[in-house]
């Protein structure tokens, strides 16, 4: 019993260790079986080339061992064998050429991808869209109708239906900036490696965002808009010119990098632009490698400068050669770089150099030209070096040298032939003075040509960004145009670092695009297929990492020890671990080490390495530029006066900043901005290495194809989600478009209610695309946990129909206020109208009594005035009569005719009793008859308001007996009349004298008031009485 128990316990027990080993495995991953194609006669496929990569070609048969027979398009037939995977051809492959945009291909597949390139190319359609991102193939000349203000006003009514186009990335950048959807900052990044046009690109881009963003709200001519947009177009051909260069690879190859942010105001109106560039390659001041040229400036300075100025500058001397240009490079593009000297000269003018300034820059270019061609000589190579004055350039070249750039010619040469070394025992410093050899002089000389050309670049850089930068800005485009990828027979720390800033760049797309998105897709609950793409974290971590390229370099510097270029390479290799680092192939002799970076695999010499990434300046070549006699060299170094005074104060405890130091600080932040911004892609490529048009290389094509991670973003982009929108901006932006329908519209979400503004976003989405993805029967937008994810073109028609649904309101408003406004017009006339008849009838009414009033004074004191000059001239008469009455009497009384004497004397009698009657009168007014007015009464006025003139109906004067007649017969007095009031002074009177003198009263009177009717009626009188109503009105009555 004990055996088969003990049996059957270690069985059991073997059993239990196996279940128990089993268990602690761990699951293997199910490996999909792949289904080996299958071909049929008749099928087209896409078959390997070796020329073209990829061609089209029908299946004409299928052998027995899987081999197929191909017929391609031009009629000819090859045998190819099935081990390879060749892609179906879906439909024709006219289909492929003629779409411009790669997501709709189908199958995606990588041949289908580069015909359609190649096909747009050879069409002259060199963009391409490829979701994201927009693939530009450098044509290498000018496509007539591509560019132009024409299409610029085409791209701005919006980009949709519009091919695709450089203008369109850009417009898509700016109104994403209106939309305000997401960041609102944004920055359009153009990558491509060395000549695929990322310049041309940026250029492009500039372009028209300057000049829909432009605007004139006073009217002025030119526009301050124009100005700003001319200083920050004119800011290219100065940059180009200082900046570029021609490399073996592009003769227009930008030797730097550069960021420009072009600044916008709340109203989307720019109003300025900043410059920030990166690593400048002042190397190739001093050195070009064979079939390259130094920057372009110093070409067109000697080709296009005028004679006086040659003359001046000391440029174009017979039988002089320059060092630091390539003679063959000066000859090769005269033409061209005389007029670009020209365009480079008017664009500095429009930014704002004076002639004076420009005249500056020109004689620091040609000194540094000068100061190449210093040469030294030795009678050993260790051996203290001394001034070759046997060389013919230097002695046409020194004089010049010092002159332009202010320098004293014994110090210079004293400052690069010998070098001064400072050592410090306790608290005793001392200085010693030490010869440099012919190699150290020279390296000193180039270094000075270094600084002052990397000093006057960045002046040129910051004096453009004060005559463009807005002092604030609600928003900006940033336009990134750096270095592309290189790769020479010879690189060095340049080409470390331009590849570096791609790696980075890259990293950014695949982080942001490719990583970041899928991911953000599993995050919101979002179905989706996950694309595996190329990571390059792996070689930033060589290149950067806590072990890594740059940490060597900069240990190396810090320890400032000699270090053999071969044992530096070595350490390189074994102290960093990785696939991307490995030694050279045995054929390389030179101290070396391969870097395998995304777009190809780069050897990186070791010689020099250390010494640029140092980039250290001798003291004394500082202290002699801060001393010249020309301010404007002098003004160029004093901040590195400065820096180095600052650390001679702290005795060398800080320790100086290392080229990739600086570079690596300033492409961090580079990257932080991108980060921060919603970013865009250009994609630059270049059909061939010749950089010729109309050639097609399609392995070189492919492999910038493979390296830039097309196909994934293409892959991507063709099943993705490019507008990402969380449900409350949604219900915020798009609450307007539930007023375009007829049901009632729900109450709108609150912002921190999820499942309401989802349900909102539902509903809004769900009335708008229903129906068009049911026909479809494609999946359409989807509702993850915080957002609303929309399809290519989604959020272009929604925005359409949003534009659309308020303008429907603006002009409902509109239409509302126009109405508002003419009601509100109408009644106030109305009330105007009113209030004017009633103003106007009781301001007549006011004028019409002023006026009868003053009538009726001006009658009264007028009647007063006649009355009284007839009585003073009835008494003028009276006493003239009086006195020829005494004339007559004495006259009678010497006359001896008795008779005579009696009547004379009777007329006498009459005449003293008219004459004691008058004096009566006088003495005693006469009242007013019965019936009628007294001479004082104020005359009536008419019922109608205006004033009737009417005499007196009696005149007391005549019928009083106060004046006698003349008898119009004999000339004689008669008596008048007896008035009966005058009873006391007189007594009766005859009858006949009583009548004929009321007739004569009457005749009087009525005569008297015609005279006064007529003087008023005259026309004279109205403008006298309307002067004197105007009197009256402005000083009151006028008083008699």
């Amino acid at each position: 019993m004990a055996a088969p128990l003990r049996s059957a316990t270690a069985k059991l027990g073997n059993l239990l260790q196996d279940a128990k080993k089993e268990w602690r495995k761990k699951p293997k991953k199910a490996t999909p079986k792949k289904h080996k194609p299958h071909y049929s006669k008749g099928l087209d496929v896409w078959v390997h080339d070796t020329s073209e990569v990829w061609l089209p070609a029908t299946v004409t048969s299928v052998g027995k061992d899987g081999s197929l027979c191909v017929r391609f398009e031009d009629g000819k037939e090859s045998t190819v064998q099935s081990k390879g995977d060749y892609p179906p051809v879906s439909g024709s492959t006219q289909r492929c050429e003629q779409t411009d945009d790669l997501t709709t291909l189908s199958p995606l597949c990588e041949a289908a991808v580069l015909h359609c390139l190649r096909s747009r190319f050879r069409s002259g359609s060199c963009s391409t869209s490829a979701g994201a991102t927009l693939i530009a193939v450098n044509p290498f000349k000018e496509l007539e109708g591509c560019y132009g203000e024409d299409v610029v006003q085409r791209y701005t009514e919006g980009s949709k239906t519009k091919p695709p186009h450089v203008y369109g990335m850009a417009e898509r950048a700016y109104s994403q900036m209106e939309q305000g959807l997401g960041p609102v900052n944004q920055s359009i990044i153009v990558s491509g490696e060395s000549g695929a046009g990322k310049t041309w690109t940026a250029r492009c881009l500039m372009t028209y965002l300057a000049t829909v963003a432009v605007y004139n709200p006073g009217c002025f001519e030119p526009s301050p808009g124009d100005c700003i947009k001319s200083r920050i177009l004119d800011s290219n051909p100065i940059l180009e010119a200082f900046g570029n260069a021609g490399t073996a690879r592009n003769y227009n190859s930008s030797r730097f990098g550069k960021y420009i942010q072009l600044q916008f105001d709340r109203g989307q109106h720019i109003i300025g632009a900043s410059i920030q560039t990166y690593l400048l390659e002042k190397t190739r001041v001093v050195h070009q490698s064979t079939g390259e040229r130094n920057f372009h400036i110093f070409y067109q300075l000697y080709q296009g400068a005028s004679t006086e100025e040659k003359a001046c500058l000391g440029l174009g001397l017979p039988n002089h050669h320059i060092k630091y240009l390539p003679m063959q490079a000066v000859t090769d593009k005269a033409l061209d770089d005389c007029q670009a000297f020209k365009m480079t000269r008017e664009a500095m003018s429009n930014v704002g150099l004076s002639q004076d300034k420009q005249m500056d820059v020109f004689q620091v270019l040609s000194g540094l030209l000068h100061l190449g061609n210093i040469s030294f000589t030795s009678d050993g190579e260790l051996e203290p070096c001394d001034i070759d004055e046997d060389n013919k350039d230097y002695q046409l070249s020194r004089d010049f040298a010092t002159t332009l750039l202010g320098l004293d010619g014994e110090q210079l040469e004293k400052s690069l032939m010998f070098r001064k070394i400072t050592a410090t025992h306790s608290k005793r410093k001392s200085v010693f003075m030490r010869p440099c050899t012919v190699e150290e002089a020279g390296t000193r000389r180039d270094c000075m040509a270094k600084l002052l050309y990397a000093r006057l670049f960045d002046w040129l850089v910051a004096f453009i960004n004060k005559s463009t930068c807005a002092g604030q800005w609600h928003s900006f485009i940033g336009l990134l145009d750096i270095y592309g990828f290189e790769s020479f027979q010879s690189n060095s720390l340049e080409q470390l670092c331009i590849n570096y800033a791609n790696e980075k760049l890259q990293q950014h797309f695949v982080a942001h695009f490719l990583r970041a998105e899928q991911e953000e897709y599993s995050i919101e609950g979002i179905p989706w297929q996950f694309f595996s793409f190329a990571d390059n974290q792996p070689c930033l971590d060589v290149i950067e990492g806590k072990c890594s390229i740059f940490s060597f370099l900069n240990e190396e510097c810090r320890l400032n020890r000699q270090t053999d270029a071969s044992a530096f390479s070595t350490r390189l290799l074994d102290g960093i671990n990785g696939k991307h680092i490995y030694k050279p192939p045995v054929a390389v002799r030179s101290p070396a080490f391969i870097v395998k970076h995304y777009a190809d695999d780069v050897t990186y010499s070791a010689h020099g390495l250390i010494e640029k990434n140092k980039d250290h300046i001798p003291v004394e070549l500082i202290e002699l530029a801060a001393g010249s006699t020309n301010p404007f060299v002098s003004k160029l170094v004093q901040m590195d006066l400065v820096e180095h005074e600052i650390q001679a104060a702290k005795n060398g405890k800080v320790q100086a900043k290392t080229v990739v130091s600086k570079f690596k600080t300033s492409l961090d932040s580079l990257m932080t901005i991108l980060t921060s911004t919603a970013p865009h892609y250009i994609r630059c490529i270049k059909p061939n290495l010749a950089c010729q048009p109309d050639i097609f290389d399609s392995s070189h094509v492919v492999s910038q194809l493979r390296a830039c991670g097309v196909l994934e973003t293409i892959a991507i982009s063709a099943k993705g989600f490019p507008a990402r929108i969380p449900y409350a901006e949604f219900s915020q932006r798009y609450r307007a478009l539930y007023h375009t329908k007829r049901e009632p519209t729900p109450s709108l979400p609150a912002t921190n209610d999820d499942k309401t503004a989802k349900a909102f976003c539902l509903s809004v989405v769900e009335r708008i695309f229903g129906d068009e993805d049911k026909e479809n029967a494609k999946v359409g937008a989807q509702f993850g946990k915080t957002k609303v994810f929309l399809r290519s073109g989604q959020l272009e028609e929604m925005e359409g129909l949003r534009a659309q649904a308020l303008t429907q309101a603006a002009s409902c408003i509109q239409r509302s206020w126009r109405r508002h406004q003419r009601q509100q017009k109408v009644r106030r006339l109305e009330a105007a109208t009113l209030i004017q008849a009633a103003y106007r009838g009781w301001k007549v009414r006011q004028c019409l009594e002023i006026m009868n009033d003053a009538a009726r004074v001006i009658q009264q004191a007028m009647l007063e005035y006649s009355i009284r000059k007839q009585q003073e001239r009835e008494q003028q008469r009276l006493e003239q009569e009086s006195t020829e009455q005494v004339l007559l009497e004495k006259s009678l009384a010497e006359d001896d005719n008795p008779g005579s004497v009696d009547s004379c004397s009777s007329e006498d009698e009459e005449f003293h009793e008219c004459r004691d009657r008058l004096s009566a009168l006088m003495e005693h007014p006469i009242p007013a008859s019965h019936g009628s007015h007294p001479i004082t009464q104020p005359l009536r006025s008419l019922s109608g308001g205006l004033m009737d003139l009417h005499a007196p109906q009696t005149l007391p004067l005549y019928n009083t007996g106060i004046l006698p007649r003349r008898c119009s017969k004999c000339g004689s007095v008669a008596k008048p009349p007896p008035d009966p009031r005058m009873d006391d002074l007189d007594g009766d009177e005859d009858d006949d004298d009583k009548t004929r003198q009321e007739e004569d009263t009457g005749t009087t009177e009525r005569s008297l008031g015609r005279t006064l009717v007529s003087i008023f009626k005259k026309p004279a009188v109205d403008f006298a009485l309307a002067a004197v109503v105007t009197a009256l009105l402005l000083k009151g009555p006028v008083h008699f």
